[in-house]
Parts: C-alpha cells; structure tokens; sequence
C-alpha cells in the first residue's frame, strides 16, 4: 500500500474532460462536444481547426461550419485593435470576407461579453443574406479573450496574450453561439513544457551516409575520367 497523503494536502487536480494544449498558439482549450480536432497546417489564420462530427449514418463532416482557434497576431488586422470589442468587430468583418466573398446584406448583428478564468473578451455575430437567393445565410461568431498588448512596440506584439475563436456556420448548420462563448471561455493560456537538457556525455549520433557531414572524407567512385588524375 502506497503512503497516505499528508494531512490537508489538496488532492491532485483532475484533468478537465475534452482540454487539449495547443502547443503552437500557446493555449489550452475544451473540445465542444460532437466536434473534432482536424489537421490545421493548411491554415490561412490561427492554430486550430474544429471539424463537426459527421452525422450518424454518415461518413462526410458537413463543408458549411467548421471552427478555427489561434493567437491573436498581427498576422491579424484586429491583432492591432487594443479593445477586445473593437478587436471581435473586426474579426468578424475580415473573417467574414475572407470565407464568405459573395455579394450580401448583413443581418442580425449582435455582441456578447465574454470571461475566460481571470481574462476579459468580447464576441460579435451576424448573419450574410446572400443576394444569390439560392444560397443559405451564411454565419460567423467571432470571439477574443484575453488582456490587449500593453502598447504598440514591436517586442509587446511579438507574443500577445490574446486568443480568439471564429465559428462559422450557415442557415443549414447553424452557428451554436451558446457552445460558442463556452469554447471561448474555456480558453487558458498554455506554455508547453521546455524540451529536456542535452546530456553533455551523451555519445554523439553516428552520421547519416546519405548527408555527411563537412568536413568528412567522402571517397569518389564515380568520377568522369577527364577528372582522374595521371598515373
């Protein structure tokens, strides 16, 4: 039997259901239940990508919603906007450009505040009325969390504690904006552990014969004869 736990110690926190890190975006986020994590490294904008799960019966995810989460850089022109309000207006209106390039009338333009643990944030959502009748609403929800660089300095920028999700959707796959504000809400900022240190005493890795090293005598075998020295 292992040893009992000291008196009034706290018991080892248990690890939230569906939180994955993010290594690259620096944060940590809850998996919206009937959602996926899909492959990102195609992605234009952010570190994430959230497919919905495929209805039952079916193997294809549905291509009109998805869910893309990331830092909020100035990779982003809303990066720059120091109110998160300001900063989730214009991501909704740059985000809803860039997937939605079709002539239209917003609609149904609303704003929420938003709390992840201790960060403040802001959402705005609206609906696209596409002038093509034959298309669906489009929808995007567009959320920011976190604390705006301290000020404008290049070195501030470098690594913005600000983190956003944009849910997109249409009248077919309807954006559940309540699932929504609890996935950005449930954003926590992340730092992945460091690598472990190089051991000095280590023997060194032999080299690899299809890319030697400079330095290293490579035997020609398979010279032309012009470069053949005379005998």
């Amino acid at each position: 039997p292992g040893a009992a736990a000291a008196p009034g110690a706290a018991p080892a926190a248990a690890p939230e259901p569906g939180r994955v890190n993010n290594d690259a975006g620096g944060f940590s986020y809850v998996v919206p239940q009937g959602w996926k994590i899909a492959d990102a490294t195609q992605l234009s904008y952010g570190q994430a990508l959230l497919t919905k799960a495929p209805a039952a019966g079916s193997e294809q995810a549905p291509s009109d919603t998805s869910v893309l989460l990331g830092r909020l850089d100035l990779k982003l022109f809303a990066g720059a906007e120091s109110d998160n309000s300001k900063a989730a207006n214009r991501l909704a209106s740059d985000m809803g450009e860039f997937f939605m390039p079709f002539p239209g009338t917003r609609i149904g333009q609303e704003a929420t505040a938003l709390t992840a643990g201790n960060m403040p944030g802001a959402a705005s959502f609206y609906e696209v009325k596409f002038t093509d009748t034959g298309k669906p609403n489009g929808q995007i929800w567009a959320g920011v969390v976190g604390n705006p660089p301290p000020d404008a300095t290049i070195r501030s920028q470098r690594n913005p504690q600000r983190w956003f999700v944009v849910w997109l959707g249409s009248s077919n796959h309807p954006v559940d904006k309540a699932a929504a504000v609890t996935l950005a809400q449930s954003i926590r900022p992340w730092t992945p552990p460091p690598p472990p240190p190089v051991d000095p005493n280590a023997p060194a890795k032999p080299a690899d014969p299809a890319h030697p090293m400079v330095g290293v005598p490579v035997p020609v075998t398979n010279a032309p004869p012009e470069m053949n020295p005379g005998g």
